[in-house]
């Protein structure tokens, strides 16, 4: 008995010795030791990620805006980890050419490792994103914006269904509604009908929602998402259960259901005539089961075909609409924001039953003013984007940087950078508007830029268009019962609302 305390003490104190050691090397002898930041976040990543994203839910991305405000455009969040605000630095490591690369110590635990968001190997991510290319090109965009109307005018036909009893419009729900039913019609070959839903609501959302409400689970608790991740996949779901799982498994349900469809013969007779079926087909599945799709291709099996699927989902439902309901309120919010773009729509389209297509109001000027500066202010992946530093090393201010060490910048405060942005808290159309506005374009975080750029750039676009478009120009729209508090945000990978609650009361225009 004394001998096993002795031995649990000797190890007691060698592990205590050993974290003494290590964490003074950290703070006093580590290629970063020279840089500003919490010494807890010098000392440990996962203890510092804990208490701000896990403990704090969601608050770190605030934490480190305090901490640039306090110490400048470069503190150290991690023994290994750098954080920088420069929209300078952005740019340098997004270039064209850049051999930065995705972390796979941050991605590989909030994605599905492999898929176009995932992958961190750059020839593997080149291959999938040839893959996927075709599919949300700006050509395939133009081809699909009159499908992305009609569920604009069944949205707005649902929203008439609300006005006639006067009663207000959940445009959290209803905005989410319509970006999944668009992004489902792309991936699957048809819509999961969330805009005919009474109270848009859909399963496939909720399981996206209960994920993302885990917050940052995988990075607080590194050791025990790794453990989990190398288990069976059936055993993992039994001790470690994750919404996003059997969001998975209904995923390969709808697919299988799509590749007999699309296999099955397309003609029948008709009083003696062939004709097609009205089935839809899915460009992106169709691509990702294509051995021809891109060199080097692979087929991917139902398991990993799933998982690209939930990465497009989720991408192309969330951002979108974050960036939607955050700008809608913020148009409304600003009495003389909302009567220009009105006034704008009025004069390209004087009767509410003139044709609203895409083709002719991304031509408008205040709208596309007000469309920027909706993403710019709303920051939809607000927080860490952390790339290695390539094997040759990086020289930041003058200081060479080892290879491996990892660089992190955030859309949230990139976006609002006072060296390019005046005002930054502001909502300001009229800053796109200006002579030297041209600029702003390349210094815009919220789709990422370079190689890694957001595949669904041109698809969102039309999207917030379209809607925003067709919404303010056949609706008078006022807030109802909703505050600044309501559109509170912590930052859960995508831009979360707290209060979860934009409500508007909409009447019909007859002019």
């Amino acid at each position: 008995m004394k001998t096993a305390l002795r031995l649990t003490i000797t190890l007691l104190g060698t592990y205590l010795f050993f974290w003494i050691l290590r964490a003074a090397y950290r703070l006093f002898f580590h290629p970063l030791s020279r840089y500003p930041g919490p010494l807890l976040a010098a000392i440990s990543k996962p203890w510092y990620e804990w208490y701000w994203n896990f403990y704090q839910k969601g608050q770190l991305v605030f934490e480190i805006e305090r901490l640039h405000e306090r110490l400048g455009p470069v503190i150290r969040i991690a023994p290994n980890e750098l954080h920088i605000n420069d929209p300078d630095m952005f740019l340098e490591i997004t270039k064209v050419g850049s051999q930065f690369t995705k972390d796979p110590g941050f991605y590989d635990y909030i994605t599905f490792p492999g898929t176009s968001i995932g992958e961190t190997d750059p020839i593997r991510h080149r291959i999938r994103r040839q893959v996927l290319t075709p599919a949300f090109s700006p050509l395939r965009v133009q081809e699909i914006a009159p499908m992305v109307r009609a569920k604009v005018d069944r949205l707005l036909e649902r929203f008439d269904e609300f006005a006639a009893r006067s009663e207000p419009v959940n445009m959290f729900r209803a905005t989410k509604a319509f970006t999944m039913d668009v992004v489902s019609t792309i991936v699957f070959g048809k819509g999961l009908g969330c805009i005919d839903d009474p109270e848009f609501r859909n399963q496939f959302i909720e399981y996206l929602h209960s994920t993302f409400e885990m917050g940052w689970t995988a990075t607080a608790f590194p050791n025990l998402t790794a453990f989990s991740l190398s288990l069976p996949e059936w055993v993992s779901e039994k001790l470690f259960p994750i919404p996003i799982m059997e969001f998975k498994k209904k995923c390969i349900g709808l697919m299988d259901n799509y590749l007999q469809d699309r296999d099955a013969p397309t003609l029948h007779a008709q009083n003696g005539a062939n004709k097609k079926t009205d089935f839809d087909r899915s460009i992106a599945i169709d691509l990702l089961v294509d051995p021809e799709s891109a060199k080097d291709h692979s087929t991917l099996d139902a398991s990993q075909l799933a998982e690209e699927v939930i990465m497009l989902l989720s991408a192309g439902n969330d951002t979108t609409s974050d960036a939607m309901i955050s700008g809608t309120y913020q148009i409304l919010k600003h009495s003389e924001i909302h009567e220009k773009l009105a006034q704008e729509l009025q004069q390209a389209f004087p009767s509410v039953h003139d044709d609203i297509t895409y083709e002719r109001i991304k031509k408008l000027p205040y709208l596309t003013a007000v469309i920027k500066e909706i993403l710019r202010y709303s920051s939809p992946l607000p927080g860490k984007a952390p790339r290695i530093v390539p094997q040759d090393g990086w020289t930041l201010y003058g200081h060479k940087l080892p290879p491996k060490t990892v660089i992190n910048t955030s859309a949230y405060l990139l976006n609002k950078h006072q060296r390019v942005w005046s005002e930054p808290s502001k909502f300001i159309p009229e800053r796109w508007l200006e002579g030297d506005s041209a600029h702003l374009d390349k210094y815009m975080a919220s789709f990422y830029r370079g190689t890694r750029q957001c595949l669904g750039k041109d698809l969102a676009f039309c999207e917030m268009y379209t809607l925003l478009a067709n919404l303010f120009r056949k609706f008078h729209v006022e807030i109802h019962n909703t505050t600044d508090d309501d559109m509170k945000w912590i930052d859960l990978l995508f831009t979360y609302f707290v209060g979860r609650n934009l409500h508007v009361a909409l009447r019909r225009r007859v002019e």
